[in-house]
């Protein structure tokens, strides 16, 4: 890693990795007569980074970095064996290869006054080689009886290229001593070279807390969010699980939008005794974060007493 101030306004930072990883899978055929008995992989590659941050003046900062990335295949991406679904079974692919990252954002950081702080960063990352779930073949075939049920033959495979661009946005507001708010809001975009959506770009998102505190209490009211994505917004992988998302008018899965209130509270009782009370989704809301299968808990009631010697 390298630093470089040439003024107190400018700030140059850059850094470089080499990595390396050795993977050996070896499957047993006893039970099952796979095609080939080892996967093996031996993969090395550099990336860098390259960043520098620049102060206009007290109240407006400005940022940009440029990074590359590269990930191996681990154990469970490329020895997998037999993962299914209804209708679904992934099996190993010994020929999957790492995949590369390079990015580029760039940020602004704006002070409106001593109490208004806004922060947006916008961001671009191109993939080359992706490692995504699709169609495969198992033996010569598209398709295999498993568990008794007819399944397609799927696995992850690197895909041409993808991208993913996106933004985050945060606010910061101090309406006085005693009362504050703050808000983010994330969105990312993200397709492969055959023009699907990809599986872990979730949908846009965000907080809201307001504050409030003295010398001994401390309040937040809150509020998270999730945008909602339709059954052409799934990935391709996430269509083929409707028993994890709600169904639509025409039978298909797709991702509702939700949203949930909550309320925390501390009160410092001594210098060592603390007592917090909180309630989560306070209006009693059903819903399941993106691709998660899990339907949130209902309303939640939280008690603590902490102390601290």
């Amino acid at each position: 890693n390298y630093e470089f101030k040439p003024s107190e306004r400018f700030n140059l930072q850059a850094g470089f990795r080499f990595s390396q990883f050795v993977l050996n899978a070896r499957f047993d055929t006893t039970f099952y007569p796979f095609p080939y008995e080892t996967a093996r992989l031996n993969p090395g590659a550099p990336s860098a980074s390259a960043g520098v941050v620049y102060s206009v003046n007290e109240q407006t900062t400005v940022r940009a970095n440029l990074s590359t990335a590269f990930r191996a295949p681990n154990i469970d991406d490329i020895g997998k064996v037999f993962d299914s679904e209804p209708g679904n079974v992934i099996v190993p692919n010994p020929d999957l290869q790492p995949e590369y990252a390079y990015n580029i954002d760039i940020g602004v950081n704006q002070y409106f006054g001593e109490d208004i702080m806004l922060d947006l960063t916008g961001f671009y990352t191109y993939l080359a080689d992706a490692m995504v779930r699709r169609d495969f073949t198992f033996n010569g075939q598209d398709s295999i009886l498993y568990d008794g049920e007819r399944s397609n033959v799927q696995a992850l495979t690197n895909t041409g290229s993808a991208y993913l661009f996106g933004f985050n946005a945060k606010l910061y507001i101090d309406f006085s001593d005693r009362w504050s708010l703050t808000s983010t809001l994330n969105y990312v975009f993200g397709e492969d070279s055959d023009k699907n959506p990809l599986r872990h770009v979730s949908p846009a998102f965000g907080s809201t807390q307001l504050f409030y505190k003295t010398k001994r209490l401390k309040l937040s009211f809150f509020a998270d969010y999730s945008a909602g994505f339709e059954y052409y917004q799934l990935a391709p992988e996430e269509q083929s699980k409707p028993h994890i998302y709600a169904i639509d008018r025409d039978g298909l899965p797709y991702s509702p939008s939700w949203f949930t209130l909550g309320f925390k509270s501390s009160y410092q009782i001594a210098r060592f005794l603390q007592l917090n009370f909180g309630i989560e989704n306070i209006l009693d809301k059903r819903y399941r974060t993106y691709s998660s299968g899990i339907v949130a808990p209902g309303r939640n009631f939280i008690i603590a007493l902490r102390t601290n010697f």
